[in-house]
């Protein structure tokens, strides 16, 4: 049995936490092995260096803390990164943008930054200190049961902490390299509970007919989210005994700026540099799920109720996965054009209200999706699902054959955007 010193058993929002040597090595550590592996940008070398230095570092850094006068982030680098937009093959066999005038006006960039390893492992020590409050908070998002899981009132997926439950109690695992849950086991739970919970709504009060999935967008999410209103957030959230310095510290850690040379490349790209959460770094993700609470809650508390503005349109289950939302309605007689108006209008309200002014829904991304449609072997799910059980194990011809057969079709599926003939090309 390891021996642990009580005061490492549950870290809180306490300054002698944070000034901890400790505690820095051990969010360095979760630091270091997140920007290695999941980071689109990250400074090797300069990893490295700091791996080297370790235990140097730890005790320069932990002293920001107790003498807050000396400590200034670094300017945040602009890293542009191309973002996914659609191609086409148009009828003279080139390959162009499907868009060509609206990439001249808005060229396709995400603005990640680069940050350095000091200032990224003093916002990750952040996050280990608030880490058990801001989790037990958002509930147990590994529940397999989706309808407990609503009824645990558990509507966050994505970017949640890798944590040990005690009951409703989450217990942040902060002396590993690990930091977060898996993307690929959380974002099919994501995926699969508003098919789940519409499949008994459609059973119990509706057909499936009746029943719809609403996707929601929102805008430039973490661009968006107001830095003085997240920390006033973690405040209200933190149920452990907190202090002062604590939060004094953690407004100086975040009050990150953009360097002089990094606005002028923005400008040159046309993009608009927001002081929100920088892309890039390894805690923004756990900050803007504690950013979000409120509204996940107020959402959840709607849930079996009639959404407000409408008079048929009952809401039957939510939840998000960073800046994707998902909704499941049941109505009788409306359109999807009448759903996408009214959920429109009370998320939008319900942002303004319960989360600030600058986060918004992007419309244009708004889909109503009728269960029947989603909820089927032909869709694209079900044959992607039915080829994975069919080639898990040994296959004979006649699987193989099939699933020949289904990857034909969904090879298929754009092929009349496809010219019959393309031009060679001549060297």
């Amino acid at each position: 049995m390891k021996l642990i010193r009580e005061k490492y058993r549950k870290l809180k929002p306490q300054l002698e936490y944070l000034n901890d040597e400790v505690v820095i090595a051990q969010a360095w550590k979760k630091t270091h092995s997140y920007m290695r592996t999941h980071n689109w940008y990250a400074d090797t070398l300069a990893l490295d260096i700091s791996a080297l230095g370790l235990e140097e570092n730890a005790k320069t850094w932990s002293k920001y803390a107790d003498n807050l006068d000396r400590f200034k982030p670094h300017p945040l680098d602009l890293v542009p990164a191309s973002k996914s937009e659609p191609w086409i093959v148009d009828g003279e066999g080139k390959w162009r943008p499907e868009s060509p005038d609206k990439r001249k006006k808005k060229i396709p960039v995400r603005p990640l930054a680069h940050m350095t390893v000091r200032d990224q492992t003093l916002s990750s020590a952040l996050m280990l200190c608030l880490a058990d409050s801001i989790e037990t908070r958002q509930g147990d998002c590994g529940e397999p049961d989706f309808l407990k899981a609503q009824q645990k009132k558990v509507y966050s997926y994505g970017n949640r902490l890798l944590c040990d439950w005690r009951g409703s109690k989450a217990w942040f695992r902060w002396g590993n390299a690990e930091t977060f849950r898996k993307f690929f086991v959380d974002y099919q739970s994501f995926l699969n509970r508003p098919l789940e919970i519409g499949r008994s709504v459609a059973a119990n009060d509706a057909d499936s007919d009746h029943v719809f999935i609403v996707n929601l967008d929102l805008t430039k999410f973490f661009d968006h989210i107001d830095r003085a209103v997240l920390i006033e957030r973690l405040k209200e959230l933190s149920t452990e005994a907190s202090d002062e310095g604590f939060w004094s510290a953690a407004e100086k850690i975040t009050n990150w700026k953009w360097s002089p040379q990094s606005k002028v490349v923005a400008e040159k790209l046309g993009l608009d540099l927001k002081e929100g959460l920088p892309q890039g770094l390894v805690s923004a993700g756990f900050f803007a799920n504690a950013y979000m609470i409120p509204f996940d809650e107020e959402v959840g508390r709607q849930i079996g109720e009639i959404v407000p503005g409408s008079s048929r349109i009952v809401l039957q289950d939510y939840c998000r996965y960073v800046d994707d939302l998902r909704l499941v309605v049941s109505v009788e007689d409306v359109d999807a054009l009448s759903i996408t108006d009214a959920i429109n209008t009370w998320v939008a309200k319900l942002l303004f209200s319960k989360v600030g002014k600058d986060l918004c829904l992007n419309k244009d991304k708004t889909k109503v999706t009728v269960l029947s449609d989603l909820d089927n072997s032909g869709s694209i799910t079900g044959r992607l699902r039915m080829l994975q059980d069919e080639l898990s194990g040994p296959a004979d011809r006649d699987v193989l054959e099939n699933a020949t057969g289904i990857l034909e079709g969904l090879l298929a599926l754009k092929a009349e955007g496809i010219p019959d003939e393309l031009p060679s090309s001549e060297d």
